[in-house]
């Protein structure tokens, strides 16, 4: 009876360590599975946010050759190593992803060996060079209190993500905020005042990264032409400014067609601070038709480059100039597809169509296009 129950005793004991063992080992594995995405060198990104607000009703999309596939494991397949998730303030609505739809995706892009980019609006609408709205609970407060607002926000977001096994690697503060972000405050013409407002917003939402998230990259984003970004860039630079990633926007309707000579100013920004580039946002149409009801941002001969016709060979001839004319300075890290899944339908109207759907990757039966294919060398 007595050898029983050390016998029972020592089987518990052996049940008890195999278990801490194998949690051990299982956390460890974990552990190094979200260090092997955190550590991705190249950018090689789709930004899918649109995608991801569709939520269980997500349009059928298909190979090239009629196959239906799941979006994140054909990412994959084709070289895509990141998604980039737009964050918006207040309540979002379509094409904006809510926070639960985002966390829910991200979990199957890690499950997917794929990294996660968060990119945070600080605005109830989009944010652009035109538009920086400040979020509306966060109306007339002063530059302290927004700073903090700002960074317990993006703490409250980033740990979210951390939370669940998903921490990012790359954290955007602001969306090409160029002309500073959360106007009036954030608001930059060209004052040195202004542009340590900016800093010093920037600086809050890094410390709330940081905090929730220390190994996430914090990138800059700016959108321009090579003149607007070199002078914005040197500002913030002066205003002591500080972040891991230069990340530029790129479509050359808006900032220019001379991409050898954007690359050399993005360049010579990341020898500034010895911090390297991502092309964050890139485009370009497979068409100038349309599907839907909704006006597509581009949709005139006059808004293409010379060289790269609306065909899906120019969409593909157009991305692997970016990259190859990127790839010739060692201080690119990688690039960024905006939104190549926005697909729509004839029924589509001016609440539910696409603005995007012919600058998409996939045509308009859903079909991935040759650029859907590039080859990210």
């Amino acid at each position: 009876m007595h050898r029983f129950k050390r016998w029972i005793t020592f089987l518990s004991f052996s049940i008890i360590f195999l278990t801490i063992e194998s949690c051990e080992k299982t956390n460890t594995t974990n552990q190094q599975a979200i260090q092997n995405i955190l550590s991705f060198d190249t950018v090689k990104a789709w930004d899918i946010t649109t995608f991801a607000a569709w939520q269980n009703s997500n349009p059928t999309l298909f190979d090239s050759s009629g196959n239906q596939i799941q979006i994140l494991e054909f990412a994959k397949k084709v070289g895509v190593n990141t998604i980039r998730l737009r964050i918006l303030n207040g309540t979002q609505q379509f094409p904006h992803a809510t926070i639960s739809q985002l966390l829910t995706l991200s979990k199957q892009a890690y499950q997917n060996n794929i990294a996660i980019w968060l990119d945070f609006h600080y605005s109830d609408v989009w944010a652009d060079p035109g538009n920086q709205t400040v979020p509306k609970q966060w109306e007339g407060l002063t530059l302290k209190n927004l700073c903090d607002s700002v960074e317990s926000y993006t703490y409250l977001i980033t740990n979210l993500f951390v939370a669940q096994g998903t921490p990012p690697a790359i954290v955007q503060i602001g969306n090409e905020i160029s002309p500073g972000m959360m106007w009036p405050i954030g608001k930059f013409n060209g004052a040195v005042a202004e542009a340590k407002n900016v800093t010093s917003l920037f600086l809050s939402g890094t410390n709330g990264v940081k905090r929730a998230s220390k190994e996430s990259k914090i990138m800059l984003h700016l959108a321009g032409n090579s003149n607007t970004i070199w002078w914005v860039g040197n500002e913030f630079l002066n205003a002591g400014i500080t972040f891991d990633l230069w990340g530029f926007s790129y479509y050359g309707n808006w900032h220019g067609c001379d991409t050898k000579a954007f690359m050399q100013t993005c360049d010579n920004l990341s020898r500034r601070n010895s911090k390297p580039f991502v092309i964050a946002e890139t485009a370009y149409p497979h068409t100038l038709n349309w599907q839907d009801q909704m006006n597509n941002v581009f949709g005139l001969t006059s808004q293409l480059c010379s060289n790269y016709t609306a065909t899906e060979d120019g969409q593909y001839n157009w991305l692997r100039n970016v990259w190859f004319e990127g790839s010739k300075f060692s201080n690119f890290r990688g690039m960024g597809y905006w939104e190549p899944a926005w697909v729509t339908d004839k029924n589509g109207n001016n609440t539910n169509g696409s603005p995007w759907e012919n600058m998409g990757l996939f045509d308009f039966d859903h079909k991935a296009l040759k650029g859907a294919y590039f080859n990210w060398k």
